[in-house]
């Protein structure tokens, strides 16, 4: 019955109708609730729902459930960090996230790229919070000016959500209200750090490491830039330590050996401009 109720709710995901896959999910809890790939199912459809606090108690019980050292594990800690980065945890998304993906890349699983990618993003969350810091730490005002425009959207947001309680407004208009107001905020907030940067310029001007030149092994700013025969890059000694471990393309899974790999003349030019313009990036990022 449980694997049933599974199965429906299995269908109502592929016909995007999450509110409803949820509600089967739970059911097939309800039924069985020592079944991981149960929670994990809701898991991602909490995610998809940004129903963050849901999908990161689902994730952790599927965790469980399976043993952490379990490869299957793997993809519940993927939708953990996801969840986490939704609850504007960064820096434990990124633990997370960190320690599946090395096991994905001892495993072989292919969720080693989606993992790269949050690893990237939480750890790009966690500059931002940095450089959010620094900028306000150096001018009184513009912090002032910051945490009135943070206080003004977060009472519109609790607004939001009130409305959304109160049935006022379906969870659709409410995600598409919600992004809107999040990207106007943000607006707001580039523009004053715009301002203040040109008028003061220098150490106000917000520091940004951009994503091309980011090793995806290591996430760290590349110097020493390899491409593989996917077409994909790598710092030298991320690729080389894994190939000696996984002689495979850590993207594709194709076979790859040391001798296949190529400098990429182009990026390392243009991470060696970054890092002579930018020296922070080496010491900070």
């Amino acid at each position: 019955m449980a694997y049933e109720l599974k199965a429906k709710g299995n269908e109502r995901f592929k016909d995007g109708d999450f509110s409803g896959a949820e509600d089967f999910y739970s059911q097939a809890i309800q039924k069985n609730s020592s079944e991981p790939s149960f929670f994990n199912n809701r898991a991602l459809v909490r995610i998809k729902l940004e129903q963050w606090e849901g999908a990161e108690h689902d994730a952790r019980i599927a965790v469980d459930l399976y043993g952490p050292k379990n490869p299957a594990a793997i993809k519940s800690n993927y939708y953990l960090s996801q969840a986490l980065l939704g609850l504007q945890r960064p820096a434990e998304a990124h633990d997370v996230a960190l320690a599946a993906y090395k096991a994905s890349i001892e495993t072989k699983s292919p969720n080693a790229e989606p993992l790269s990618r949050v690893i990237l993003r939480a750890k790009q969350a966690i500059w931002a919070a940095k450089e959010t810091t620094r900028l306000r730490s150096q001018n009184e005002t513009l912090r002032r000016l910051e945490e009135l425009l943070q206080a003004d959207r977060d009472k519109e947001l609790s607004e939001l959500r009130a409305r959304l309680a109160a049935g006022e407004i379906g969870q659709i208009g409410f995600k598409e209200d919600e992004k809107e107001l999040l990207a106007e905020a943000q607006r707001r907030l580039d523009v004053v750090r715009d301002v203040f940067a040109s008028s003061l310029g220098g150490d106000m001007k917000e520091r940004v490491v951009p994503d091309y030149l980011i090793d995806s092994i290591s996430f760290e700013v590349m110097h020493d830039p390899v491409i593989t025969p996917s077409g994909h890059t790598f710092e030298r000694t991320s690729i080389l330590r894994h190939i000696q471990r996984n002689p495979v393309d850590p993207i594709t899974r194709a076979p790859m050996t040391i001798s296949d790999l190529r400098p990429n003349y182009a990026l390392k030019a243009a991470c060696d401009e970054f890092l002579a313009k930018n020296g922070w990036a080496v010491d900070d990022w």
